[in-house]
């Protein structure tokens, strides 16, 4: 059964309902265009439109011989690789929908995808980093009645090679309404929720930050990975829709970022705090300017001074940014803003979005609620839709902000999450593995600042009997299928956690006493 919204927005956004071309036509207009022009490049190859359409039209035509039609779910769990553009087109030209997958995921993680949607076909690497991720997703797939056809890519793509004689025609067509992204969250609950995207809402964030920052026919410089929504909106769709091209990285190393940049002579990026740090760092240590005009930062905590050092070192305009896979840009600083908003707020809201602030405290901060032409159809399990947005068509956030004047400034979460370099962990998901381990009585994942990450993971516990090392939690949570992003980098022990009368645990309280115990030389951290 093909995936449908589960929220339809009762407000129409005239630059949203402007939009008339959908991404697969968006591919096959700028191709025409111009053949010749190189359109990825990520650490080993330049590819140019005519070549990334071959290989798009190899991919559905493979698709196709494996059952795949429009409205299915196609899984893609792949880096930053020229291929995973061509993929992620190939799905959409199909009408069919992209499930992007984290290529740092295990099992845990990727088993929790497969029991939230069927796949109709699933595009892995053969080996990366070390991982064999034929044998992982053999693995996770062994115990399912029907499992999905893998596409594997690097080095066996030769089978979706194109061939002119096939009988199934290339499709480049798709409903801008239709659903083309279903991508997966951390939440609260520690369980998967299945986001949902159609081609309009992405393509009108992606023309919304084009026009703020007057881009055409730009280098687009990526290391966030296409599997998140960033990587995904501004590394494959806004360099298509301005005829630019984008510049992938698979693996962040600052030193291989600066050659590519400066290669390629790449004007914008967009991602979170670690990426900038170290940008800023490679171009200081290099006593060089960066061809980067503008650099969009968010996904994480960014501190105003590191805006400021980024500035000096880059001779780059940068502002801050905030979103969510729900909304990719809620709001956004803009090229021409002053040092103090660029820094230390969190950018104004774009296009026609809105926000409002729910019961505000006395420093004027609560929960904040949006809605806009950027925001998503729901989520895969409506229940989840339900929770989350309000009967007037607004989406809670679950995130804590101050609005000064036409300037939002995030404050604080309200769910738990930990924000560790731009990758949510749920808190909760640990901490239930956690409570499985022998002699633990309680647990509590709180995230404790990191001025590189933004925040990293401290797990505190009650330990009735011997407690664990943190070698120890670190080797068991591997076993158990977490990927090394969740493992936590500090283990405390205490009494008792402190608790509300109702029972839940004050993680603020928590949080103040793990940040105390470290700073006095006690605890272990990784």
């Amino acid at each position: 059964m093909p995936i449908a919204p589960t929220w339809i927005s009762p407000v129409v956004y005239p630059e949203a309902a402007a939009l008339r071309t959908s991404t697969p036509e968006l591919l096959r207009d700028a191709v025409a265009a111009d053949p010749g022009r190189i359109f990825v490049v990520d650490e080993d190859h330049r590819i140019s439109g005519a070549e990334l359409l071959d290989t798009v039209t190899g991919i559905q035509q493979w698709l196709q011989r494996n059952g795949v039609r429009s409205g299915d779910c196609v899984g893609m769990q792949l880096p930053n690789w020229w291929e995973a553009v061509a993929v992620a087109h190939a799905v959409w030209g199909l009408g069919a929908v992209l499930c992007p997958i984290p290529v740092n995921y295990r099992t845990t993680e990727i088993r929790a995808v497969l029991d939230a949607v069927i796949l109709a076909a699933v595009a892995i690497p053969d080996t990366y980093r070390g991982v064999d991720h034929v044998q992982l997703l053999d693995e996770v797939q062994a115990t399912r009645t029907l499992a999905a056809p893998v596409l594997v890519i690097r080095p066996e793509m030769a089978p979706v090679a194109y061939s002119r004689t096939d009988d199934s025609a290339p499709i480049l067509r798709a409903d801008l309404d239709a659903i083309s992204l279903l991508m997966f969250t951390s939440g609260t609950t520690g369980r998967a929720k299945g986001v949902l995207h159609s081609h309009r809402s992405l393509l009108a964030d992606a023309d919304s930050i084009a026009k703020l920052f007057n881009m055409s026919d730009i280098s687009v410089f990526m290391p966030s990975p296409v599997a998140h929504v960033t990587g995904l909106v501004y590394g494959v769709l806004m360099p298509l829709l301005m005829r630019g091209n984008c510049v992938l990285q698979h693996r962040w190393d600052p030193a291989v970022a600066v050659a590519m940049i400066e290669t390629n002579q790449c004007r914008t990026s967009v991602g979170a705090t670690p990426f900038l740090r170290g940008l800023t760092d490679e171009y200081r240590s290099r006593a060089m300017r960066s061809s980067l005009t503008s650099f969009i930062c968010g996904g994480a905590d960014v501190p105003q001074a590191l805006v400021r050092e980024a500035e000096q070192a880059m001779g780059t305009t940068v502002v801050r940014a905030y979103g969510l896979t729900e909304m990719p840009t809620v709001t956004c600083g803009g090229p021409t803003d002053s040092d103090d908003i660029r820094s230390t707020t969190d950018g104004r809201l774009t296009g026609s979005s809105r926000a409002r602030i729910i019961e505000p405290a006395a420093d004027g901060s609560g929960e904040l609620e949006v809605r806009g032409p950027e925001l998503c159809a729901g989520y895969l399990d409506p229940r989840d839709t339900t929770d989350a947005f309000t009967v007037d068509g607004w989406f809670r956030t679950g995130d804590l902000a101050q609005i000064a004047g036409d300037t939002i400034t995030i404050v604080g979460r309200s769910k738990d999450l930990i924000v560790r370099g731009g990758e949510n962990i749920s808190a909760k998901e640990v901490e239930d593995l956690l409570l499985d381990l022998e002699d633990v009585k309680d647990v509590a994942l709180v995230g404790l600042p990191d001025p590189l990450l933004g925040e990293m993971a401290c797990a505190v516990m009650v330990v009735d009997g011997t407690q664990p090392s943190l070698s120890e939690i670190t080797a068991y949570l591997l076993t158990r299928g977490v990927a090394k992003y969740k493992i936590p980098e500090y283990l405390l022990s205490v009494a008792e956690l402190p608790r509300t009368p109702s029972g839940k645990i004050q993680k603020f309280r928590v949080r103040d006493e793990a940040a105390r115990i470290l700073a006095s030389g006690n605890g272990e951290r990784r």
